[in-house]
């Protein structure tokens, strides 16, 4: 214990001495493909894919700076999958393990927070499924800032109202479970499906994580994440024998008919609810179910390992479909890191190589079987999506069956903290004025030290969100009018303080 504890301090003080002593890298995404070895060296290497995926998604928020949803301005048809595309950048930080993605982290969080605030909460389309996907976002995204030691409540006060929300359509016609739709016909009032109801499983069993209220596992005024399960394989929606999955109970005058087949998304979907319940509850049988359906799943939707959908089959996929896969890549993704099963690395690996071999120029396929580079707007945001949980999901294959027990260390290769996608060499610090830079936001940095304050007639109080430290430096904050100052911040990261959010009206660097 004692050699162990002891060679770790060391690799501590040489990656600090490292980080500190060199200059950051100008390129990130050459800089990531050097952390990779082996058949994965260079610019195949899921590390800089994965990046270079997330920048183009930054670059194209909706209004370019994401306050309305990230990719969406509200409408049904962008909604869900901008809910998506929250999970998966919070998938793709946790993934990352590292601070050189914080400008793009805090970008994020601000702007999971500012749609929060300005789409009630996310409970706005009477999709019980659209506001979940957000509500999930939302909290894997919390599951990351608690890991680098921060909290919003924000965050968490969005899901629980979504879980309310869904738990008030939860109802006893045939036998229970969540209603998909609750607004005016058309369409269908009366389907209880399964990615509503998986997608509240997952919903309730992570926030138990956060809060530790019994009732959100089973009982409580209508019943917990449990009880759904439960009821969607007393009504063979699920069958954890098998490992199918039925896509659709309508409850249309008492009949409780099953409709519809398998759906990749829901397997993507139902497996993390699966490993959110066995870590709440202790009970692993949640894992054995999962790997059931998994594989079940990769017995429908692979082809020689690759992952596909029936619409791949003639080139057709439009719309939600091309959404699905990207939502299954990271149900594999999370099993795998739970299990480190090989058949899920297998088409993990076999998927990612084919989504790069079929890249053209800078734009990544939309499907992995054929060549499909035809889709633009709305579309495109999609794929990419889907794209990041691919490369998201071979990050967790090579730290755990290549790399093991090496962890590369992203910070290190880049050597400092960064913006998108350029570190501006030599700097000392930066301000913003919104949370984390969002792109089209105003920056000020700076390469000197000494007292700063606005330039260029722009006004820092009651703008002032997000300050970046260079590595090696130092910051103090001031509040106008002499009202209060900060200690020296050190930690050479981005840096959010509640006390000093938007009340930032001078700093100090290094004296």
């Amino acid at each position: 214990m004692y050699k162990s504890n002891l060679l770790n301090l060391v690799l501590l003080l040489l990656t600090i001495a490292f980080t500190n002593s060199s200059s950051p890298a100008k390129d990130v995404f050459e800089a990531l493909r050097s952390v990779c070895t082996g058949k994965f060296q260079g610019g195949v290497c899921p590390y800089a894919i994965a990046y270079d995926i997330a920048t183009q998604l930054a670059g194209n928020w909706y209004n370019r700076d994401g306050a309305t949803g990230l990719w969406s301005d509200g409408s049904a048809s962008i909604w869900w999958p901008s809910g998506v595309g929250l999970w998966t950048f919070a998938e793709f930080f946790n993934t990352m393990e590292g601070r050189a993605t914080d400008k793009l982290y805090l970008a994020t969080r601000w702007a999971a927070i500012e749609t929060a605030k300005k789409q009630n909460n996310y409970v706005h389309t009477g999709f019980t499924d659209d506001q979940a996907w957000w509500a999930n976002g939302a909290l894997r995204l919390e599951q990351y800032i608690r890991s680098i030691g921060d909290a919003t409540q924000d965050l968490i006060k969005a899901a629980q109202v979504v879980i309310n929300d869904n738990v008030a359509h939860e109802t006893g016609e045939c036998g229970g479970g969540v209603y998909w739709y609750y607004g005016n016909p058309p369409p269908s009032t009366t389907d209880k499906n399964t990615i509503s109801n998986v997608l509240t499983i997952y919903a309730m069993a992570t926030m138990y994580s956060f809060t530790r209220d019994p009732t959100l596992l089973q009982g409580g005024a209508r019943g917990g994440a449990i009880d759904i399960y439960n009821w969607l394989v007393s009504t063979d929606l699920l069958n954890p024998q098998t490992g199918y999955q039925r896509d659709t109970m309508d409850t249309a005058n008492g009949q409780c008919q099953l409709k519809g087949g398998s759906l990749t998304y829901e397997y993507g979907v139902l497996v993390q609810a699966l490993i959110a319940l066995a870590d709440a509850t202790g009970n692993q049988q949640y894992i054995t179910h999962a790997m059931t359906y998994i594989r079940n799943a990769i017995s429908q939707f692979t082809r020689n390992n690759i992952v596909y959908e029936e619409c791949d089959n003639t080139n057709t996929c439009r719309g939600d479909q091309i959404a699905f896969r990207g939502i299954f890549y990271l149900g594999l993704a999370r099993l795998y890191e739970r299990t480190r099963d090989d058949t899920i690395a297998q088409v993990i690996e076999a998927s990612y190589f084919s989504m790069l071999s079929r890249k053209v120029g800078s734009r990544y396929p939309l499907s992995l079987i054929n060549d499909n580079n035809n889709f633009n707007g709305n579309d495109l945001i999609v794929v990419t999506i889907g794209d990041l949980n691919l490369a998201s999901a071979m990050i967790k294959v090579y730290k755990y069956k290549y790399a093991a027990p090496i962890v590369p260390n992203i910070d290190v290769a880049v050597n400092g903290l960064l913006p998108f996608d350029i570190t501006h060499q030599g700097l000392t610090g930066c301000v913003c004025d919104d949370f984390g830079c969002p792109t089209g936001h105003y920056m000020q940095c700076f390469y000197d030290f000494g007292h700063k304050d606005a330039i260029d007639g722009q006004n820092w109080n009651d703008k002032v969100s997000a300050v970046l430290i260079g590595p090696g430096h130092q910051m103090m904050l001031f509040k106008p009018n002499g009202a209060g100052r900060s200690d020296w911040l050190k930690s050479s990261q981005w840096y959010v303080g509640d006390e000093f959010n938007d009340k930032v009206d001078s700093i100090n660097i290094d004296h």
